[in-house]
């Protein structure tokens, strides 16, 4: 009597899980590549200056925030 259970393909789940160890690796090494294109891809990106609508936004958060950190020194 075959006690080992069977997969749709009709391997025993043991060789499955032999192919996943398998391919491991090759899925180690898909996720290095992706990120190092992916890095490349951005790298030119955050060299870019931040837009001048984006700097006045910020100053003018800032300028918001001071008035009240003073009023709660006092």
């Amino acid at each position: 009597m075959n006690t080992m259970k069977q997969t749709s393909e009709g391997l025993p789940d043991g060789n499955s899980a032999k192919k996943r160890k398998a391919s491991a690796p090759a899925v180690a090494q898909l996720d290095s590549h992706i990120g190092k294109e992916l890095r490349e891809l951005y790298a030119s990106i955050l060299e870019e200056p931040i837009p001048d609508r984006f700097l006045s936004l910020i100053q003018s958060f800032e300028d918001h925030e001071q008035p009240a950190k003073k009023e709660g020194e006092a």
